[in-house]
């Protein structure tokens, strides 16, 4: 007897359905999410570089993720690098070029699973080091003794947690911090000016750089997933004239698995 093209067409539905989530949502490893992961984010940036200037500059600053993680037997871990440009950042008519790219790296380990209202609720803890790097150019002309760029960068011992809670079959909620608390900082300083050096040790209460993230991830298919979230990002800077910035994104980003 002949299979009919309707029937198989069902069969083949049915098998594809059941592959949307094939990870197991009661344990770390099913949860955690592994691959390769490119991100896209757009927002409000600000900035107050009083090397260069007291005032605030505010506007967009695109953000770029690529990121490669895995879950190893007892742990997860991440590799990502990030890439932030524009030259949109304005105060009334002065606009300025920033640049921010990050080096981030971290281990994730699982703690004793909870439940949040009646869903399983996963948290990760680990250390993490990050390379940060800061470069702000103003588009306007000085004189000798003013100056119109200005960099700063942290070599960073900090920590890393995220929470992962499944909602539904291919569909959980997720939240992540990171935070630098132990960093080697280098700031542009005015050598003839003051008698400074441009390389300190910093603590979390004189450099750090930190980013919250909260978002949505659904599994389309089990090596596939896409997921939205909001990312609020802070950097502060206090050893030297005061470098203040901070964006907050809303992110989309896909990640395959393999």
């Amino acid at each position: 007897m002949k299979n009919s093209p309707f029937g198989s067409i069902l069969l083949l539905l049915f098998l594809v359905t059941a592959n949307l989530y094939g990870q197991d949502p009661s344990s770390p490893r099913g949860v955690f999410p592994v691959g390769i992961t490119a991100e896209y984010g757009v927002g409000k940036y600000s900035v107050r570089d009083e090397y260069i200037s007291k005032e605030k500059y505010s506007g967009t600053l695109p953000y770029f993720n690529l990121t490669w993680s895995k879950f190893h037997d007892t742990y997860g871990y991440f590799l990502a690098a990030e890439f932030q440009t524009s030259n949109k950042v304005k105060n009334y008519n002065v606009s300025a070029e920033v640049y921010q790219f990050s080096l981030h790296q971290g281990f994730l380990y699982p703690l004793a699973q909870a439940s949040l209202l009646t869903k399983d609720l996963h948290l990760f803890l680990g250390p993490s080091t990050e390379l940060f790097f800061f470069y702000n150019k103003q588009d306007i002309a000085v004189s000798g003794f003013d100056y119109a760029q200005s960099f700063a960068m942290l070599i960073s011992l900090g920590a890393q947690s995220e929470v992962i809670v499944p909602i539904s079959s291919g569909l959980q909620a997720e939240a992540s911090l990171g935070l630098s608390l132990l960093s080697l900082g280098f700031r542009m300083v005015d050598m003839e000016e003051e008698d400074v050096s441009p390389a300190k040790l910093l603590t979390v209460l004189s450099g750090t750089n930190g980013s919250i993230r909260l978002g949505v991830r659904y599994y389309v298919f089990d090596n596939l997933s896409a997921k939205l979230s909001y990312r609020l990002q802070v950097t502060r800077i206090s050893s030297w004239d005061p470098l203040l910035s901070a964006g907050d994104n809303l992110h989309v980003s896909l990640t395959y698995g393999f």
